[in-house]
């Protein structure tokens, strides 16, 4: 199998890729009324939200926006902010606030930080510098010490700031009484003033992605808060229209925001760009990017066209468990979790393993070595996932003093730890031993769950949260698989009145489950 570094079909890392790299094999979408998100130009100055799964593009899309605004004289286009705080230091911060405050609590402290952030690119970045007025930067410089408190000697990100006030002030009166000090609004002003000169300033923040998987709940808290400060700075009246906030965020917070009561405000919202990778996108994705390919990654000429079919040399493959010729196009995306990185990873695969056939006079038995490739990056994909629904239900059942305390690194950090939840997971599932079940063989695994997982742990809704889970709905033609996606966020735990649920079919290969009916799960 193919490393999971640059190859024929791109780099499956967007933030490791060159920007080159990133343009050159950008697959462009049509209408926006058609794709959504997926046709955001590279031009568009109202994309500020940016919301998808993790291998969604996020980044991808996010790089595109600033290296469009990077070449505008008319804009001053920061470097993308990608030095995140570490976990403990989140998780520190969480700990100090009630639940029911601490999105707000978030909130404020990005819009203290973003503060923070854009005062050093004022003083000392070498374009801006020379545009504030020196009354203005003499002010900057001296007369907030008391909220600024050490003195900027370059430009900061606001990521960097989030660190230092959560290190600064570690505890809840010291939190307040600096998030209540009067001096806030008088340095918001003055930054307005400082900024009348310039051009407008554009800052990127992207995904938390990584670190997210360590402890979901604690950085849902922590994207919640950077989501709807970037929204109240878009509105703000002194900065709105010279300060412009772009940011990526998981599709589980634009989940939570939509089942909150600021549903309705949100609800399609102009400035929130969401990267919705159905079946038919995803699609559209794998057959441009094999038009991309050079001639030698195809097993028949390609005189008659860059296809799927001359790429693998087949319209079909045999599905041997269930018996019936399957389309190979459906065949390769129903064992991916249609997502961008998926495709990446499962193509750079494929051309390998066409090359190797070519150079070895094999063509011939390339369905065999086909699935062989399918079934191991569906493995990966498998395994990838429910480990990062160990990390899920580790993280969530952590003591609630743990961050105060400096042992929560045993919850978010112990790879051994984790990976119990994860085979946990997969005892779980093997329990069950199919991919479609019926709602009494789920419910009657839940003795099973309860001894894994503890009384208080909702396995099933993670494994939905995550697309490893979902349910069938309809009947006869009209019946279809249904997985927790960007279409559909307003079930936030699975929902357990269905007659029918099924597994995702990358977990066939990385829990040996077995194939039900004669259709594969799609």
């Amino acid at each position: 199998m193919a490393k999971l570094g640059m190859g024929p079909f791109g780099n499956p890392d967007g933030s490791r890729a060159t920007i080159e790299e990133v343009l050159e094999g950008f697959v462009n979408f049509g209408s926006e009324s058609v794709w959504s998100g997926l046709a955001m130009r590279s031009n568009d100055r109202s994309a500020r939200v940016i919301v998808g799964r993790k291998g969604s593009g996020k980044t991808v899309y996010l790089r595109r926006l600033q290296a469009n605004a990077s070449l505008e004289e008319s804009l001053y286009a920061d470097a993308i902010q990608q030095g995140i705080p570490s976990t403990e230091c989140i998780i520190r911060f969480c700990q100090l606030f009630p639940s029911n405050v601490l999105v707000g609590k978030w909130a404020e402290l990005w819009r203290l930080a973003i503060l923070r952030s854009v005062v050093s690119h004022l003083l000392h970045s070498p374009r801006l510098k020379y545009m504030v007025p020196v009354t203005t930067t003499n002010d900057l410089k001296s007369g907030f010490t008391n909220i600024l408190r050490s003195e900027f000697r370059t430009p900061v990100s606001a990521y960097s700031q989030v660190t230092q006030i959560i290190e600064v002030y570690d505890t809840a009166n010291k939190v307040k009484s600096y998030f209540n000090d009067p001096l806030w609004d008088q340095l918001e002003w003055t930054i307005a003033e400082g900024i009348k000169n310039c051009p407008p300033l554009c800052f990127y923040i992207d995904a938390i992605d990584e670190e997210f998987e360590h402890a979901p709940m604690y950085w849902l808290k922590c994207q919640l808060g950077l989501f709807y400060q970037t929204m109240r700075m878009l509105r703000d009246s002194k900065l709105g229209g010279r300060l412009h906030v772009f940011i990526c965020i998981r599709d589980l917070v634009l989940s939570s925001v939509l089942q909150s009561e600021h549903r309705t405000r949100y609800v399609d919202e102009p400035h929130v760009r969401i990267l919705n990778w159905n079946r038919d996108a995803i699609r559209h994705l794998l057959l441009k990017k094999v038009e991309m390919l050079d001639d030698e990654f195809f097993i028949n000429d390609t005189k008659r066209g860059k296809t799927l079919r001359n790429w693998l040399g087949r319209e079909t493959l045999h599905n041997t468990a269930r018996k019936i010729e399957e389309p190979v196009d459906q065949y390769l995306l129903r064992h991916t979790r249609l997502l961008p990185r998926d495709i990446i990873i499962l193509g750079n695969s494929l051309c390998s393993e066409v090359s190797k056939a070519k150079r070895s006079g094999a063509e011939g038995s390339i369905e065999a070595t086909i699935r062989r490739a399918v079934a191991e990056t569906a493995k990966l994909f498998g395994n990838e996932q429910l480990t990062i629904c160990g990390n899920q239900i580790t993280s969530n059942s952590m003591p609630s003093d743990a961050g105060r305390y400096g042992f929560s690194e045993v919850y978010t950090g112990d790879k051994e730890y984790i990976r119990g939840a994860a085979d946990n997971l997969k005892t779980l599932i093997a329990a069950i031993g199919k991919d479609r079940f019926s709602s009494t063989e789920l419910h009657s695994s839940r003795k099973l769950a309860d001894e894994l997982f503890g009384n208080e742990s909702d396995p099933y809704s993670v494994l939905w949260q995550n697309g490893l889970l979902g349910y069938a709905e309809g009947r006869g033609k009209q019946k279809q698989t249904v997985f927790f996606s960007e279409e559909r966020m307003d079930d936030f735990q699975l929902p357990l009145n269905k007659p029918q649920y099924v597994f995702h079919s990358c977990l066939i290969d990385s829990v040996n489950l077995k194939g039900v009916g004669k259709t594969p799960i799609i």
